[in-house]
């Protein structure tokens, strides 16, 4: 019986996922990450574990959490970024910690209650999209180790978020009462900004007439494409542009000003062979939108330049870039410089 070792995190998706597995016939071992004080739902893993009589193990990573996801999270937007905590958690915290513990518990295989899949085409392991349109997680996960794909098992990812509700009532789940996670489960209910100190305020300038038309209260307010909490008169709505940290300045201007096309990512991460320094492909900026046809360059290992075939909304520094061909995840970056052409 092939051992699994599985991210718990009391949610209604990862105790589905423990059960699927487990009517597979796999050996199930959950374990729940403490990654900061009061963690939602600990109780309820521990209670889905009891019921399907599977170990539970719990493990404090609250240390590496805040030096990794946190405390990065908060100095970016202080920067004028716009960090992504999931996708840094992915890839420097659940999936490494999962690797590290399967390999102490000698489990064969890791798992996780993302909506994505693991294909294998001519005996090569794929990340590709779940087939719930609506729920797909790919995006999130693009940034994970390539040689860990072969021992990732998704089991969602073949499932409708409708059916796995389905599934935790007729099986009677404990988890089925959970609240939905927010993508800054550090967070809770709070803002991000409500946790920041004021920092010094400067100018709201207008992008197309350089006109100073405001003033903001620190750049750590606001986000690209953000049109909200401006505080402008003006007889149209104002979008920020553009956050230049070197002038203390936000630049806002009208919503087709914020519709961009090309822009440079670092911080690469393939998951498969790219054999082309350009290719097309599509390419998401933000979780919930489609993703548009573009052309990738590779600039060196670590940089490329993305161009839409037509302007995007609000492509945001600090935001991850993650490029497909098809339902197939190639890999994908971090946002670093938008070129704007005004």
């Amino acid at each position: 019986m092939e051992k699994v070792l599985l991210a718990m995190s009391g949610g209604i998706d990862s105790s589905v996922a423990a059960y699927l597995l487990r009517e597979k016939g796999m050996a199930v071992e959950g374990v729940f990450f403490i990654l900061f004080d009061e963690p939602a739902n600990i109780e309820l893993a521990t209670q889905t574990a009891n019921f399907l009589n599977i170990k539970l193990h719990i493990e404090d990573l609250r240390e590496k959490f805040k030096a990794d996801v946190i405390t990065p999270f908060f100095e970016g937007y202080k920067k004028g970024i716009t960090p992504n905590p999931c996708v840094i958690c992915n890839r420097k915290i659940k999936f490494p910690s999962l690797k590290f513990l399967a390999e102490k518990v000698n489990a064969n295989y890791i798992a996780t209650g993302h909506y994505a899949r693991i294909v294998r085409i001519n005996n090569i392991p794929l990340l590709m999209k779940g087939i719930d349109p609506k729920k797909d997680q790919s995006y999130f996960l693009y940034g994970i180790e390539r040689a860990l794909l072969s021992h990732i098992i998704f089991p969602l990812g073949e499932y409708t978020k409708y059916k796995i509700r389905e599934i935790a009532e007729k099986v009677g789940i404990p988890s089925k009462v959970a609240e939905e996670s927010t993508e800054v489960c550090f967070l809770r209910d709070k803002r991000y900004y409500e946790s920041i100190r004021p920092t010094k305020g400067g100018p709201i300038i207008e992008m197309s007439t350089g006109k100073i038309i405001g003033q903001h209260r620190g750049i750590h307010l606001y986000t690209i494409g953000q049109r909200k909490r401006l505080g402008i008169a003006s007889p149209h709505p104002l979008y920020v542009i553009k956050i230049e940290p070197s002038e203390n300045a936000v630049y806002v201007d009208s919503k087709e000003k914020a519709f961009m096309r090309e822009f440079v990512v670092n911080e690469l991460n393939w998951l498969c062979d790219i054999e082309k320094k350009e290719f097309s492909c599509q390419v998401k900026i933000r979780y919930a939108m489609n993703p548009e046809k573009a052309t990738v360059t590779l600039i060196n290992k670590d940089r490329a330049k993305v161009v839409f075939e037509k302007p995007q909304f609000a492509p945001t520094p600090g935001q991850s870039a993650v490029f497909y061909n098809g339902d197939i995840v190639l890999g994908g970056g971090v946002i670093k410089e938008i070129m704007q052409g005004f």
